[in-house]
C-alpha cells in the first residue's frame, strides 16, 4: 500500500469537492461526550461505526468489529488495540456511557463484548479526561446497544470457520411503557498454534546449565540430567484457546414524557488456556537457597473467570431545558489463573497437579455512582456539571490492598460564542484514596467556514492514576518472573500526566467526507514495568512525546461502491533517551472497499497496513498487511442472510515477536431475522 501518495489525493481532493452542496454531519449524533452532540459541534476527533455496518458484518464480538474498520490497529491476538500510539490500558472502554472493568492491568479483553448487542460503536480519539478522568488519555470507545422496537424484533445468527464457533440470539420489544431486550452469546475459539524448540536449562551456581552438563552436588543435578533431555518440541499457542458464555440484557419503564428508568445486566463465563515457553520453572528439588529453578520449560496455563455487571438508572426532565441523571452500577470479576508442566515427571513432581504455579485466585468489585445535571439555555448555550464516585474492592493472592475510592468533580460549557464559533471548555478535579489530587483542563472551539468545511482546534489534559498491580502485586508470573509492584519495594509511582494538542479540518460533501487532523501528545511519568535480573517492578522512568497526522477519507463514488481509508503517522519518543517508544508502529493504514451490485449481495475487503516498530529488545521489526474478504447475502430466503469469508486471504505474516497469524481461513454463518 502507498500510503504517501494516498494522503497527498487525500489532501487535494477538497479542491474537487468544494463545489458539493449537501452537508451530513448534522445526522451523525454520538453520546460519549456524555450528552448528545452532532459530530460538525466536536472539538476532538471522532470516528463512527454504524449500525448497518455491524448488522451486515457477521461480527462475532467488538474485536472483529474493530479488526474491520480502518483506523484502529488492533493486535493480531485481537485483544488489545493501538488509538494514536497510545496503549490498549489509556483508553476508556463504555457500554451505553458506563465503565467495562476487566484486568488489574485495565486490560478489557474485546473478544468479551458480543456484537448481536451492540448499535453502535463511538470512538473518541485524543484526551477526554475532563469527563471520564483517569484511564482516558488515549480515548475513549462507547459502545451503544441495541434500543427495543415497538413490536418484538431480533435475531440468530451462527459462524463457523477452522477456528471458531460462535452463536448470538437477541431479541427486543416495547409494550406502552415497558421495553425491554435479552441477548445471549457463545464464542468457541481454538489457539493458533507453530511447533517451537524449548531448549532446557537448569539453573547451577547461578549458571544456566543444560542439562546434558550437569553433575553433583547436590545429587538432584543428576536426577534432573538423567530425566530432561536438553530440548524439546511443543506446540506454542500465540492466541488462547477461548470458550465465552454471555448472556444480558435491559428492562426500562417511562413513567412520564420527563421521568425513564432502567435497569440491566449482564453475565460472563469464560474459559481459557494457552501453551507457553516459561522463563523460569521451580523443580520439585532443593538447595538451602530455594528450590532449583529449570529455564525455557514449556508451560500450560488455564484461566476460568466470570463476570457480572448489574446497573440502574433515572433519567428526568426537571424542567424543559433542565435534565438530570443519576446512574450506579455495580460489577463483579472473579478471577481463577494457574499453571502447570507437561514435564512434571522430568522436574521431579509426582502428578501434573502437583506442578501447579503461579496461581491467581482474585476477586475485583466496582461500585459507581454518577450524577450528572444539563442545562441548555438556548440551541447556542449549554452547561453540563457533573459528580463520580467510585470504590474499587479487591481480594487477591497477588496482592493485599485496601479499598481505593476515586472522587471527581466536573463543569463543561458549550457556548457559541460567534455564529460560525462554538467553543467547549471545562474542568475537571479529581481525588484518590492514595492522595492523589489531579486537575483536568480543557478547551476548544469548532469553526466553520462553509456549511461543508469546519476547523477545530482543542487542547485537553488528562491522567492515569496507577493501577492495583503496579503499585501492589507481588506474585510469581505464568513466565516464571516475580512482579513486584512500586509500594512492595517502598517506592512512590504517581499518575502518568498528559497535554494533548489537536487540530484538524472536516470536509463534508454528498460523495465523500475528509477529516486531517494533527495531534501532539506529551506525556510526564509514563509507568513502564522495569526488570531488574530476578523480577520487574514498575516506575516512572520516562517523559513521552507522541505526535502524528492523521486522514480519513470515506467516498461515495457510485451509488453502490464506497471507499474508505485511514492513514495515520506516528513519531512516538522516549524524551528520557531520545529512543522511539516500543511496540508503537510509525505508520498504519487502512482501507475498505464496499460493492452493493444489488440490495441484497454485498462484497467488503478490509486491507490492513501496519508499519515497522521496535520491539522491547529494541530490535526493529519489520512491516506487514493482511486483507479479508466478505461476502454477504441479504435475504436468500425470507428473512434469512448468509455471509462468508476469508481472513489473511494473501497468506501474510509477521514477526513472531508480535504474534502469530494463521494461514487463510475460511468462515461461513447464517442470521435469521424476526
Amino acid at each position: 500500500m502507498d500510503s504517501p501518495k494516498i494522503l497527498a489525493g487525500s489532501l487535494l481532493l477538497p479542491l474537487y469537492l468544494y463545489s458539493q452542496d449537501i452537508n451530513k454531519l448534522d445526522d451523525v449524533v454520538i453520546t460519549a461526550t456524555k450528552t448528545e452532540n452532532s459530530v460538525k459541534n466536536l472539538t476532538t476527533s471522532v470516528q463512527i461505526i454504524e449500525s448497518e455496518d455491524i448488522e451486515n458484518g457477521g461480527f462475532s464480538n467488538l474485536s472483529d468489529i474493530l479488526n474491520s474498520t480502518s483506523g484502529i490497529y488492533v493486535s493480531p491476538s485481537g485483544k488489545t488495540f493501538r488509538i494514536r500510539g497510545m496503549e490498549h490500558s489509556d483508553t476508556l472502554i463504555l457500554i451505553d456511557g458506563k465503565r467495562v472493568n476487566g484486568e488489574f492491568s485495565k486490560v478489557f479483553e474485546l473478544e468479551r463484548i458480543p456484537a448481536d448487542m451492540i448499535e453502535r460503536v463511538e470512538i473518541l480519539k485524543g484526551t477526554s479526561s475532563l469527563l471520564y478522568g483517569s484511564d482516558a488519555m488515549g480515548g475513549v470507545i462507547n459502545i451503544i446497544t441495541k434500543r427495543s422496537k415497538n413490536h418484538i424484533s431480533g435475531s440468530i445468527q451462527y459462524v463457523k470457520s477452522e477456528q471458531k464457533n460462535a452463536a448470538d440470539f437477541f431479541i427486543s420489544n416495547k409494550i406502552d411503557k415497558l421495553s425491554f431486550s435479552l441477548y445471549a452469546n457463545y464464542l468457541d475459539k481454538e489457539s493458533y498454534t507453530k511447533n517451537k524448540t524449548a531448549k532446557i536449562k537448569v539453573m547451577k551456581s547461578g549458571v544456566a546449565t543444560a542439562p546434558s552438563n550437569l553433575s553433583a552436588p547436590p545429587s538432584a543435578m543428576n536426577q534432573l540430567k538423567n530425566s530432561l533431555n536438553d530440548s524439546y518440541i511443543f506446540g506454542n499457542d500465540y492466541m488462547d484457546n477461548l470458550l465465552v458464555k454471555t448472556v444480558g440484557g435491559k428492562l426500562a419503564y417511562d413513567f412520564s414524557d420527563d421521568l425513564d428508568a432502567y435497569f440491566d445486566f449482564s453475565y460472563m463465563e469464560e474459559e481459557k488456556d494457552g501453551r507457553y515457553l516459561s522463563d523460569s520453572y521451580p523443580t520439585v528439588y532443593k538447595t538451602s537457597t530455594g528450590s532449583i529453578m529449570a529455564k525455557y520449560v514449556p508451560a500450560h496455563e488455564y484461566d476460568d473467570n466470570e463476570r457480572i455487571n448489574l446497573s440502574a438508572g433515572i433519567n428526568y426532565n426537571i424542567l424543559e431545558n433542565m435534565n438530570l441523571k443519576y446512574d450506579i452500577a455495580y460489577s463483579k470479576y472473579e478471577k481463577d489463573r494457574k499453571s502447570y508442566t507437561p514435564l512434571y515427571s522430568q522436574l521431579g513432581y509426582a502428578s501434573k497437579d502437583d506442578s501447579i504455579f503461579s496461581v491467581n485466585k482474585s476477586t475485583l468489585k466496582y461500585l459507581i455512582n454518577d450524577l450528572q445535571f444539563t442545562h441548555t439555555i438556548d440551541e447556542s448555550n449549554r452547561y453540563i456539571l457533573g459528580a463520580e464516585y467510585r470504590i474499587n474492592d479487591t481480594t487477591s493472592t497477588a496482592f493485599n490492598v485496601d479499598d481505593r475510592t476515586y472522587t471527581s468533580y466536573f463543569a463543561q460549557h458549550e457556548y457559541n460564542i460567534l455564529k460560525d464559533l462554538k467553543l467547549i471548555y471545562g474542568a475537571r478535579y479529581d481525588k484518590t484514596s492514595i492522595d492523589e489530587d489531579e486537575v483536568s483542563l480543557s478547551f476548544g472551539g469548532v469553526y466553520s467556514f462553509t456549511k461543508n468545511l469546519l476547523f477545530r482546534a482543542n487542547y485537553s489534559e488528562g491522567f492515569r492514576s496507577p493501577d492495583d498491580r503496579e503499585l501492589y502485586v507481588d506474585q510469581t508470573t505464568p513466565t516464571g518472573k516475580r512482579k513486584v509492584g512500586a509500594t512492595v519495594l517502598g517506592d512512590d509511582l504517581k499518575s502518568e500526566k498528559s497535554k494533548n494538542f489537536e487540530v484538524g479540518f472536516i470536509a463534508d460533501f454528498d460523495m465523500a467526507n475528509l477529516e486531517i487532523t494533527a495531534y501532539k501528545t506529551d506525556i510526564d511519568d509514563r509507568i513502564s514495568e522495569v526488570s531488574y535480573g530476578s523480577y520487574s517492578t514498575f516506575e516512572n522512568i520516562n517523559d513521552s512525546e507522541i505526535k502524528g497526522l492523521e486522514t480519513a477519507l470515506s467516498l461515495y463514488l457510485f451509488e453502490n461502491f464506497f471507499i474508505d481509508m485511514n492513514i495515520c503517522f506516528t513519531d512516538a519518543q522516549n524524551e528520557t533517551n531520545n529512543k522511539d517508544l516500543i511496540e508503537i508502529p510509525k505508520r498504519t493504514a487502512g482501507l475498505v472497499l464496499k460493492y452493493i451490485p444489488t440490495n441484497n449481495f454485498e462484497i467488503r475487503t478490509v486491507t490492513k497496513y501496519v508499519g515497522s516498530q521496535y520491539s522491547d529488545e529494541y530490535e526493529k521489526l519489520g512491516s506487514f498487511t493482511t486483507t479479508n474478504l466478505k461476502v454477504n447475502f441479504k435475504e436468500v430466503v425470507k428473512n434469512i442472510d448468509l455471509f462468508a469469508g476469508v481472513d489473511n486471504i494473501f497468506d501474510k505474516q509477521m514477526d513472531e515477536y508480535l504474534g502469530y497469524i494463521p494461514q487463510s481461513s475460511f468462515y461461513a454463518g447464517i442470521k435469521y431475522r424476526f
